[in-house]
């Protein structure tokens, strides 16, 4: 024979699940839930990343400077490649390719 549960335990086993299904959705989804929670260390880990890319480059930057500083041919290599540089008594020539002629 099922044994019939009285008004009172269906009504706790209702508010208990009740109470359940709150405590897990305000869990998930209230200001500071679990979901933020994920967000924010995924754009941390993200940010982290930038920053180490980030210095990785001033680390570049800076062996470029010290060979900049420290090297005069590399400064007229630089001076002439990338601001086109030239001496007084040089002529300079522009060659372009094919491709790029083409419109």
């Amino acid at each position: 024979m099922k044994k019939q549960r009285s008004k009172k335990e269906r009504l706790l086993t209702w508010l208990y699940l009740a109470i359940l299904i709150f405590l897990i959705l305000f869990l998930f989804f209230n200001k500071y839930g679990l979901l933020k929670y994920f967000e924010l260390k995924n754009e941390i880990q993200a940010i982290e990343r930038e920053i180490e890319r980030s210095k990785s480059e001033i680390e570049e930057f800076d062996k470029s400077i010290e060979s900049l500083e420290n090297s005069d041919a590399e400064l007229e290599k630089v001076a002439r490649e990338k601001f086109h540089m030239k001496k007084k008594n040089e002529k300079a020539f522009k060659f372009q390719d094919k491709k790029d002629t083409t419109n």
